[in-house]
């Protein structure tokens, strides 16, 4: 079977958990015996002069990082090389990944002059979908990508109700999460290195959250809880880790502004070795998006055994037992969130029982048997298309 992968981004470096998606599906569906390629973008601003990187990940798996230009304003992006070489491949599945991205408008059109069927996984549903430029793309291209699509995926349930009160039809919806490479999490190095480098102190409490800085990950809530935090609690240094999209600034005035300046570190983007230091010198993980497709953050923090609260968005309320493997707060409620963290941080024995659970919890959210699931569904796309 020949599989084509299709995405607006692939790591490193890693963004976004779409890109995280394709890189373990890819390399699980390699270890299946899938051929599988991979075509992702390369943003700049002078695509027309760039060449096309191809690299080949996992001993067998060809990733093409074509080059692309944003277009301004918008959160779109082009690359019109994309569609040439989609057209010289032979696929048996194209798969592709996101709504409103020009990977998978490019997607649906090699699907139809190559006859492949199309497979969509939507990681999320657009913000402000009734604005009048998401309603023009719906219209032109939107609703057509979602009726060619032999079948569409979606990681959480929350983003299959959204796209169903568009007209997406139940029965071409099917439900797979995203998943998380459990090996990695086995044996995560020892706290103290992050703390010696953050010079933070063996007594204060970490509270780590991780991803872009945008107003949409919400931590301007936690940055509004932490005095009510350090007043129960005592000495606690709240970590936020992750690229910047223009919303940094923003964050560290309002640390000023509640004096709180001094217990927030703004780590920036962490991948790898460092990352898995996070977590394991972290007291606990708070994930307070307003909104999430479906959160990777929480299956790492849970892979990593760290007590978690979440916003009750994505994929929270349908992972977390509330108060059992996890802890739910209210979207966009600083009391509550504060209330909330301040509840783990002061009880050991509740932080402990939650480790546990969530450590078990994880457990079905291996990559390889999420991989599993995919490879069916092309199965089934294949069978049902003879």
């Amino acid at each position: 079977m020949k599989v084509v992968q299709v995405i607006p981004e692939f790591p490193p470096p890693l963004v976004g958990g779409g890109g995280y998606h394709v890189y373990n599906l890819a390399r699980e569906l390699a270890r299946r015996g899938v051929d599988v390629k991979v075509f992702a973008l390369n943003i700049g601003n002078t695509f027309f002069l760039k060449r096309t990187k191809v690299e080949t990940h996992f001993s067998k798996v060809q990733v093409f990082r074509v080059p692309a230009s944003r277009i301004p304003k918008f959160n779109y992006q082009i690359a019109p090389k994309l569609i040439s070489l989609l057209l010289k491949e032979n696929p048996d599945i194209i798969h592709a990944h996101g709504y409103q991205v020009f990977t998978t408008d490019a997607a649906l059109m090699a699907s139809k002059i190559k006859k492949a069927p199309l497979v969509l996984t939507l990681h999320g549903f657009p913000r402000g979908f009734e604005k009048p430029a998401n309603k023009a793309y719906f219209n032109l291209i939107g609703k057509e990508t979602l009726k060619k699509a032999k079948k569409i995926i979606s990681v959480s349930h929350m983003v299959a109700r959204e796209f169903k009160a568009i007209g997406v039809p139940e029965e071409k919806m099917a439900i797979i999460p995203n998943g998380i490479d459990l090996e990695e999490y086995k044996q995560l190095p020892m706290g103290d290195v992050f703390r010696k480098r953050l010079d933070i102190e063996e007594n204060e409490k970490i509270v780590l959250t991780i991803g872009r800085l945008e107003k949409i990950k919400g931590f301007q809530y936690l940055i509004r809880a932490l005095p009510s935090i350090i007043k129960k609690v005592g000495s606690t240094k709240l970590v936020i880790a992750g690229p910047d999209f223009n919303y940094g600034a923003k964050l560290k005035k309002l640390a000023e502004e509640t004096n709180v300046q001094d217990n927030v570190i703004f780590y920036g983007s962490i991948n790898g070795k460092e990352k898995f230091e996070a977590f394991s010198a972290a007291n606990i993980v708070a994930v307070p998006s307003l909104y999430e497709g479906f959160g990777m953050l929480l299956l790492e923090a849970m892979a990593a055994g760290k007590p978690l609260v979440a916003t009750n968005t994505g994929a929270a309320p349908e992972i977390i037992q509330n108060g059992k493997n996890g802890i739910l707060a209210n979207l966009g409620n600083v009391e509550d969130l504060a209330g909330k963290v301040i509840k783990l941080l002061s009880d050991d024995q509740l932080m402990y029982l939650i480790s546990q659970e969530s450590r078990k919890t994880v457990e079905a959210f291996n990559w390889e048997k999420i991989s599993e699931h995919i490879h069916k569904l092309y199965i089934d796309c294949l069978s049902s298309a003879k």
